[in-house]
């Protein structure tokens, strides 16, 4: 072969051996751009579902941190579907595994009677002649009805709400026995200054903005089912439900056992200070002298709402109804019994700016109404110096008058309401 040919022969193989090379280079150049894509589509996606997660959870921690901010609870308005009648027991359905079962309390037969409960002047266990009473927001319309746990509360207020209704506050000065307790709902802030004047801890389940306010400013201890850090002392009543694919507004309750359960490790007062004094004082009997007949009495909160007293001579005390019942309780289907009633007539005024109707009712001052034992009623003045004080009752001519051993009904009426006596 002449050394040309052979020169040819190695430039073929020699420009083949380039484009072979060159090719090879190519093709990794373009897998490695296509591994590269990939791994940038990748690591796109996996940014992508982070940041996904990320604004969803800043989005739930800004709805709760919103609703514990500015949530109250719904108000009732007439017409408005409740629950049927609440069981008698004391802890959460089996079905619902959110609470714990706390031991039932049970009377204990060594109990020591030498005190004297400071609200109704009955014999009592000397131990909790100190306590702080409980004072919890009963819920009064008639789908609600009957209440849990009215029977063993010491001293039951009325007073009026938006929409014509009315609610209640069940005062307890020893909370270990009595049963179950509801339903429960929101305070105003008249109620927050009705527990004030009690020394009491208030438990609710939501507030009204006015409400959190005087909460704020009298330093009062709240137990609120809605909000804050005690919410473990409350539990649905599924028997309050009638779906339970909901939750209902009516449907709140606590118990003697769970308050008993967890006041002791919460961060309230559990007793009255040293100095605090009660103003009530108490007689066997005390019918007023030279009061005026009143077998029954009618007291109207509203044009729509009214409560009525009836006197029973055998029991001496008056039991109520309302909503054309007898106001009873659910716990054991009895009716309460009424040593005394207390007609208190205040300003009941709506709230200015406020858009769900709230109402303004005066706890402060003076005013006068009426004093109602043994079947014989008495007009009364009253007198509260402030927030923080308790109220002081006396006759017509200034001198303070004794209360009859036993339970008091107090209504809180608009001063152009009253009462008619039969």
């Amino acid at each position: 072969m002449s050394r040309n040919g052979q020169h040819e022969n190695r430039s073929r193989h020699e420009n083949r051996g380039k484009h072979e090379n060159r090719g090879r280079h190519e093709n990794r150049g373009r897998h490695e751009n296509y591994n590269n894509k990939n791994q940038g589509t990748g690591a796109q996606k996996v940014l992508k579902v982070l940041i996904g997660i990320f604004l969803v959870i800043l989005i739930v921690l800004l709805v709760f941190f919103l609703r514990n901010l500015f949530s109250s609870e719904p108000d009732t308005i007439p017409g408005e579907n409740g629950g049927g009648v609440a069981n008698g027991t004391t802890q959460p359905p089996d079905d619902d595994p959110s609470y714990v079962a706390i031991p039932k309390r049970t009377p204990d037969p060594l109990a020591n009677l030498d005190g004297i409960n400071p609200l109704t002047g009955a014999p009592m266990d000397y131990r909790y002649t100190r306590n702080r009473p409980v004072a919890v927001v009963l819920n009064n319309i008639p789908q609600a009805l009957p209440m849990n746990g009215v029977y063993m509360a010491d001293i039951i207020y009325e007073y009026s709400v938006e929409g014509g209704l009315t609610r209640m506050l069940a005062i307890y000065q020893d909370i270990s026995l009595v049963g179950l307790i509801g339903s429960i709902r929101s305070a105003r802030h008249y109620t927050v200054q009705l527990a004030e004047s009690y020394d009491a801890i208030l438990a609710c389940a939501g507030r009204s903005p006015q409400a959190l306010s005087e909460m704020r400013n009298l330093g009062i201890p709240v137990l609120n089912e809605v909000e804050g850090p005690h919410r473990e002392v409350f539990y649905r009543d599924r028997n309050r439900i009638p779906d339970r694919r909901v939750e209902n507004l009516h449907s709140v309750v606590t118990s003697g056992d769970r308050l008993m359960h967890f006041l002791p490790d919460l961060d309230f007062r559990l007793l009255h200070e040293e100095n605090y004094e009660h103003t009530l004082t108490f007689v066997e009997d005390g019918t007023p002298q030279g009061g005026f007949d009143a077998a029954e009495a009618v007291v109207s909160f509203s044009s729509g709402k009214t409560t009525s007293f009836i006197y029973d001579p055998a029991d001496r005390a008056y039991f109520a109804r309302q909503a054309d019942r007898d106001f009873t309780d659910a716990n054991d289907n009895s009716r309460p019994l009424y040593a005394n009633i207390l007609v208190i007539k205040t300003s009941v005024t709506g709230l200015h700016d406020d858009d769900a109707g709230r109402l303004d009712i005066v706890t402060t001052g003076s005013g006068n109404g009426y004093f109602i034992s043994g079947g014989k009623y008495i007009e009364i003045n009253w007198q509260r110096e402030n927030k923080s004080s308790p109220f002081i009752y006396t006759l017509k001519n200034g001198e303070r008058f004794d209360f009859g051993i036993g339970r008091t009904y107090i209504c809180v009426i608009p001063t152009n309401m009253d009462a008619v006596f039969r």
